[in-house]
């Protein structure tokens, strides 16, 4: 224990003993960015926060540190096409002979790339505040009638299996109508996010709201089976892309420093959205007998409230669609998300099947709590009581699942929830049998459940940089919806009838498997973030070392401390089974 503190501690100093190296190189070098938190760096963000307020100036490295810490889609799309803009105005100074100098050929900062207003041309950073909260509200208002609706789809789907509201449909039909909703959701999101910039945020909501609409108002007429897949399944998960993946593009534009605290907000919308329309849904549906006026209900509520908030949202900064009339620019969009060279990257397919598996463990939770329910013999009302209670502690868990990833590291947290997941649907789920038991299994489930939701979009951030962020998240949503689409009916398919006692005991058993195979692939990811920082510090020592055999003075006393610190770094590197592990559990914050 004592040499791994002393490693912890090592990695940590190099910062320090490198930042002195080069403030007193006579060369005018640009600072290799090491790859650790800097606790000064940190308090100093922290202090600038504070005195923002009163008019100091915030360091413009120190806001590129909080910037990429938040990082959002809306912040990679700015900086890729700010790059693309600059790329082509360089190419035109060149064809006119003008000669750049060096300092305009350094790139400019993430923070002026993403904030610059372009009808002025000066930094406009978000207030923090002011009509900003009126888009948080609209954006949790859109995320309670999106994903909120769909949270709530257990309840239809658990009307539907008990009263044969569909003659010939099989439990496999309603499965996979539900696995539409998450399927759409997920895998046409990259293309919303396309035809938001195409033809701007607003018309591609508006688009959105109309299939929402139509999702679940025709679903109400629908007399067969393939009627129902195409409007309860098809147009509702496509409104959900079309409606929530624009809105998320917007408070980006509103906060900086507070980002973390206005996302954590609106992550509300989806536990809110699934308690209210579940309980909306069944009581229309028990006073009704059918679920033709639920369904026309969640038309005009879910529509009526996404359109509000379409209405009333509002970019800070605008931005000009590209239009249909350049071919060429849309062909540009297109190959700012969809780039295949991503699949080839071991990091993104990691996070990508620990995502698959954590959705899919979820989704089995979301869509079978309530069917299991009616298995063990409680009332309708009471299971479909199971997934309120469990929606309503996701309200509670999803905004702290960022807070604390944000507190102790976003791989960390995941991997202590992933953990607990993995114990409580083992050693709870399986063992719960009576009403009580099954409520407080709901809470304690649903404070964690959501981390694969809360934690995919960040960690696709902090692990592929902003340069491949937006690829690594169009590959991500393409690589796992397919099999979102097909988790309910695996669920349905381990039901086992003949087990009068515990019927849906494959299912709980394949719940807890997907949650423990996302937990082998989150550690594995978080060895390779450890072995990738410690070849970073490697390479920051190695230059280092250079500069201080150059530097007359102290040379020999300098040079021995980072020599013995580049011994120690490819210790830990060395590719043996115990240094692998070793770099698995390490103690840092990631």
């Amino acid at each position: 224990m004592d040499s791994l503190n002393n490693e912890v501690s090592s990695l940590s100093s190099v910062n320090t003993w490198t930042s002195d190296v080069s403030r007193r190189s006579k060369d005018n070098e640009v600072e290799a960015i090491v790859p650790q938190e800097n606790c000064s760096e940190r308090s100093e963000i922290r202090q600038s926060n504070r005195d923002s307020n009163g008019g100091d100036k915030i360091a413009e490295k120190d806001l590129n540190s909080l910037l990429f810490n938040k990082f959002e889609l809306e912040d990679a799309y700015k900086i890729k096409t700010n790059n693309l803009a600059e790329h082509s105005s360089h190419h035109s100074h060149r064809s006119h002979g003008t000669l750049r100098s060096p300092e305009e050929d350094i790139a400019q900062s993430a923070i002026s790339k993403v904030f610059t207003n372009r009808s002025t041309g000066g930094l406009s950073l978000p207030p923090d505040g002011g009509y900003g909260w009126v888009c948080c509200g609209c954006l949790t208002a859109v995320f309670l009638s999106t994903w909120g609706a769909s949270a709530g789809s257990g309840i239809f789907i658990a009307y539907y299996l008990n009263a044969n509201a569909f003659p010939g449909a099989s439990k496999y039909d309603y499965a996979l109508i539900a696995g539409f909703n998450v399927f759409g959701g997920q895998g046409f999101a990259p293309t919303a996010m396309i035809l938001a910039q195409i033809i701007g945020f607003r018309a591609t909501m508006c688009t959105g709201v109309i299939f929402l609409f139509a999702g679940f108002f025709l679903a109400s007429f629908a007399t067969k089976l393939w009627q129902l897949y195409l409007t309860q399944g098809v147009l509702f998960g496509l409104g959900i892309a079309l409606v929530f993946v624009p809105a998320t593009t917007i408070l980006p534009g509103w906060f900086l420093k507070k980002r973390s605290t206005a996302f954590g907000m609106s992550l509300l919308g989806t536990g809110a959205g699934g308690v209210i329309y579940s309980i909306a849904a069944q009581e229309m549906i028990s006073r009704t007998g059918d679920q033709r006026w639920a369904l026309r209900m969640l038309a005009f509520l879910c529509a009526g409230v996404c359109a509000v908030a379409t209405l009333l949202l509002r970019q800070r900064v605008p931005s000009k669609p590209v239009g249909f009339k350049s071919w060429k620019a849309i062909e540009q969009q297109f190959a700012l998300i969809f780039q295949w060279r991503i699949a080839k990257a071991y990091k993104i397919n990691l996070i990508s099947l620990w995502s698959t598996f954590a959705l899919f463990g979820y989704n089995l939770m979301v869509f079978t709590l309530s069917a299991y329910g009616l298995s063990r013999g409680l009332s309708t009302k009471q299971s479909s009581l199971l997934t309120v209670i469990l929606n309503a502690a996701q309200c509670i868990g999803r905004p702290c699942i960022g807070v604390i990833g944000d507190r102790y590291g976003r791989v960390n947290t995941t991997v202590v929830l992933t953990t607990v997941l993995v114990i409580f649907l083992f050693s709870f789920w399986i063992t719960a049998h009576t009403f009580v038991q099954l409520v407080m299994f709901c809470i304690c489930i649903g404070l964690c459940i959501g981390v694969g939701n809360v934690m995919n979009i960040v960690l696709i951030a902090d692990i592929s940089g902003a340069d491949d962020f937006l690829p690594a998240w169009g590959y991500c949503n393409t690589f796992t919806s397919p099999f979102l689409l097909l988790s309910e009916v695996i669920a349905q398919a381990l039901v086992s009838h003949q087990n009068q006692s515990k019927p849906y005991l494959h299912v709980q058993i394949f719940a807890g498997l997907c949650f423990f195979v996302a937990l082998i692939l989150v550690l594995l990811l978080r060895e390779t973030i450890i072995k990738l920082r410690f070849q970073e510090a490697l390479s920051d020592v190695d230059r280092a070392l250079k500069k201080t055999l150059q530097d007359l003075e102290n040379s020999a006393e300098a040079a021995n401390e980072l020599g013995s610190k580049r011994a120690l770094y490819e210790r830990i590197l060395q590719p043996k089974l115990s240094f692998f592990f070793r770099r698995m559990f390490y103690r840092k914050k990631i």
